[in-house]
């Protein structure tokens, strides 16, 4: 059977393809702003100078500093649903599997998502949601789509580790806290070893307690 033209992806025309990598292009040098000056220093000035957009091409694309901060949010998350997949299978012969993953995926969740200027990025965004209501309310429903697909993944990867779904969710919820915070931590102690030291202890402590016999 010949599939009709209308089944074909429709391929983006060039101006559509110049507009998508105009707004790429303005992302990145959002996250690169929020990373280097924090969230109240990102001005739409700052963007459009590291940009290198005039104002009217930058508010065509992001009618709004706040606008730009919610597209920013989303393609922030994106990355970090990228924790690898794993089975583990139930009983005592797996849980010094287990140990050595969970320690892997905490030390690459610091790595590759957390100790990045994306990662710091993020977490400019989260802080600043605190106090501005209407942020909050734009990426509200964002974050908690991206948590669900956190909480999914892990139970995919865990929930034969004898743990319960919620039990899971609150021990990965617990590594996220702790690695959002020495990621604040570290502009007062800006000891990159020591850093990593913490992390690896963190994770050591934390794969030893999920990997340990349940009844």
């Amino acid at each position: 059977m010949h599939e009709t033209a209308s089944s074909q992806p429709r391929k983006e025309s060039k101006k559509e393809l110049q507009a998508e990598a105009a707004r790429e292009r303005i992302l990145s040098a959002v996250i690169d702003c929020l990373d280097r000056y924090g969230y109240a220093e990102t001005s739409i000035s700052r963007i459009q100078e590291a940009a290198g957009f005039s104002r009217g091409a930058l508010t065509h694309h992001f009618p709004s500093k706040e606008e730009m901060m919610v597209v920013a949010a989303e393609r922030l998350l994106r990355p970090t649903l990228s924790l690898r997949r794993r089975k583990h299978p139930a009983g005592a012969a797996s849980e010094a599997v287990l140990a050595v993953d969970v320690e892997a995926d905490i030390v690459w969740m610091w790595e590759k998502l957390v100790d990045t200027s994306e990662g710091r990025a993020l977490l400019e965004i989260l802080v600043a949601s605190r106090t501005d209501d209407v942020l909050r309310q734009r990426i509200a429903t964002k974050f908690a789509r991206w948590n669900n697909a956190i909480n999914e993944t892990l139970i995919e990867n865990y929930g034969q580790s004898g743990m319960d779904g919620q039990a899971l969710q609150e021990f990965w919820t617990i590594c996220r806290v702790f690695l959002r915070g020495l990621n604040t931590q570290s502009q007062f102690d800006p000891d990159d070893g020591m850093r990593k030291a913490l992390v690896r202890r963190f994770a050591h402590a934390f794969a030893a307690q999920m990997s340990r016999p349940r009844d």
